[in-house]
């Protein structure tokens, strides 16, 4: 696979890696929620993504309410 996706960018693994590795996810915490939120893709990441056919990654992960614990 690692070939295919030098093949089809026309670059190497390691600048194809070190590109996609700067996608993080994050976890924020308030009273009433906890959100898991991708970082925003950049141009260079999305150029790749379209190159190797691949859908973008969801910008939201997980939203968590929090349960309303008064009663």
């Amino acid at each position: 696979m690692i070939r295919v996706a030098e093949v089809r960018t026309g670059q190497s693994w390691r600048n194809l890696r070190d590109e996609l590795d700067q996608m993080h996810l994050g976890t924020f915490t308030s009273a009433s929620a906890t959100i898991t939120r991708r970082t925003q893709t950049t141009a260079d990441q999305q150029r790749i993504l379209n190159m190797l056919d691949l859908d973008e990654p969801p910008a939201f992960s997980t939203i968590t309410l929090a349960r309303d614990t008064a009663a």
